[in-house]
């Protein structure tokens, strides 16, 4: 009998960089063998994507419905993300749209997913399938732009009785719940349009509008609510609260299946494996630089007033020269002069005049006019600070402090010791953690990664947050840089996951004998990798 090893797997977001990566570490565990001729792939029970993660994730629960060969996905998705060029497409697409008011790019993104990426199927051919394939809770995670809680596209295995299935798993949330009769039309490109639509870079998906079943009139018709979806990172960039309810449930499953008076209290999942694209470092803030030029920077508003007044004065002087003198050709110029200078002073009055307006109704009150005086550098560095300020709390301090959180929540939980195993892109870089370690002579010598390990894990790090990669990143090796990164980094954590649990025995079960009984395999692995990062990345097609 096969022993029961479960394995929770949890992809981060990141766009292209967290996609790729995540592929590398699925590639990396389907290659490592049990005993019993399992691979740990097979052993994942549970998966959690959020954005760019969803790619692989979402692709790897096709293809095992499909019995596609895990092997001939990865070749083939990496193919995908080195070749095919979507912002292209998109906005080709989106060109030919123009003339359709309810055109937007999300949505177009949606259907190149289903059709290019996804071969036009439905989630609902996952939802059938479910209880035949190895990973039985999978959640695609997003966020629900009507009241801030996260959105998850979560299919789950269930109980048959008499025939009939009676759980599918959840479509939203406890505000808004998507019916089995209308989730069976959602689609694998709509839910990943949603998980990776990060803001600023796309709008968000609106339900059900932007999905295909608002054309299905029969099943559109009986939808009553109406809001936005968007990425999943703005929730938990990391995904490890999804599987966190994926154990519950299984713990409370396992909980009716023993017999009374001999439950378990240590977690149902044996092992769960973070693969994190995110960095914990930030660059601290600094002020924005002055744009406008010093002397446009000098000036201030009363300023630019007394010089349009005195400019019209002079204008309204040499066209009564020009009339004395009886000039036509200068009395002509001076006219059309003074008629714009005169329009500028109108306009400028007229603007500042609803500009105090407006700003007399916010908190300032009636102490806007102090803004006559300010020269437009200062106005400009206050502006400028505030909204940078904003953009980096939202996009980088906020989410740096809900990773923290997201971390905090299996790692603080005495429960998890001994079974959490974390990869990140850029943790075998020069000067992180590994490097101390060494130093002080807490790191095998064995796993002191290579220089050009180190170096090919400093150009995986470096890509930006994109969902595609620019002919710049295909000539400098990025696409393999950051595959092979995914592959190498978990090989390391996993080395060092078994060295642990080989000295700290707390928390562990039988089925650990089997993870540490693949450490031949990794050894073997991790030398090649020592050698060349790039062993088992695909070959260029």
């Amino acid at each position: 009998m096969e022993e029961e090893l479960n394995i929770g797997l949890s992809f981060s977001g990141g766009g292209y960089r967290a996609a790729t990566f995540d592929l590398g570490a699925l590639s990396f565990l389907n290659t490592i063998r049990l005993e019993d001729g399992r691979t740990l792939l097979d052993c994942v029970s549970v998966l959690s994507s959020v954005s760019g993660g969803t790619i692989p994730a979402m692709k790897y629960m096709l293809a095992q419905v499909r019995n596609q060969a895990v092997g001939d996905m990865v070749e083939e998705l990496f193919d995908f993300l080195c070749n095919e060029d979507l912002v292209t497409r998109a906005l080709r697409e989106m060109s030919a749209q123009k003339a359709n008011p309810d055109a937007s790019l999300i949505k177009i993104m949606a259907g190149i997913y289903d059709s290019c990426l996804f071969g036009n199927a439905k989630m609902s051919d996952i939802i059938d399938n479910i209880d035949r394939i190895r990973v039985k809770d999978y959640t695609a995670l997003a966020t629900d732009f009507d009241n801030s809680l996260p959105f998850r596209f979560r299919i789950t295995s269930g109980f048959q009785t008499t025939g009939e299935r009676l759980t599918y798993g959840v479509f939203g949330n406890n505000k808004h719940n998507i019916g089995r009769s209308v989730v069976e039309h959602i689609t694998p490109g709509e839910a990943l349009a949603c998980s990776s639509c990060f803001p600023s870079g796309f709008e968000p998906m609106m339900y059900p509008d932007d999905f295909k079943v608002s054309q299905i009139e029969d099943i559109a018709s009986t939808i009553t609510t109406r809001f936005g979806i968007m990425d999943g990172g703005v929730s938990d960039n990391q995904g490890i609260e999804s599987v966190l309810l994926a154990e519950k449930r299984m713990r409370r499953y396992r909980d009716k299946k023993a017999p009374e008076g001999n439950r378990r209290t240590d977690p149902a999942l044996d092992l769960v494996i973070i693969s994190d694209v995110a960095s914990p470092y930030m660059e601290g803030y600094a002020p924005s630089e002055h744009l406008l030029p010093k002397s446009v920077g000098k000036l201030t508003l009363g300023r630019l007033r007394n010089y349009g007044l005195i400019s019209e004065a002079v204008m309204i002087t040499l066209l009564i020269i020009a009339l004395v003198l009886g000039n036509k050709f200068w009395l002509g110029v001076m006219a059309v002069i003074l008629a714009i200078v005169t329009l500028a002073n109108f306009a400028g009055a007229l603007l500042k005049n609803k500009m105090f307006s407006s700003i007399a109704r916010t908190f300032i009150g009636n102490n806007a006019t102090f803004i006559s005086h300010m020269k437009f550098a200062t106005i400009e560095s206050m502006l400028m600070n505030r909204a940078k300020s904003v953009v980096e709390m939202s996009s980088v301090v906020f989410l740096k402090r809900l990773r923290q959180m997201s971390y905090s929540s299996i790692y603080d939980d005495k429960g998890w010791d001994n079974r959490i195993v974390t990869s990140t892109i850029y943790e075998l870089r020069p000067g992180e953690d590994w490097q101390d370690m060494d130093k002080h002579n807490n790191l095998p010598k064995y796993l002191v990664p290579s220089e050009a390990m180190q170096q090919n894990s400093t150009l995986a790090s470096s890509m930006g947050t994109t969902l595609w990669f620019t002919n710049e990143d295909k000539e400098a090796g990025m696409p393999q840089a950051i595959l092979a990164c995914g592959q190498y980094t978990l090989c390391y954590n996993l080395l060092d996951y078994i060295e642990k649990i080989e000295t700290k025995q707390a928390n562990l079960t039988p089925a650990h004998d089997l993870i540490k009984a693949c450490k031949p395999q990794l050894l073997e692995a991790w030398e090649k990798f020592q050698a060349n990062p790039e062993w088992m990345v695909p070959k260029k097609k």
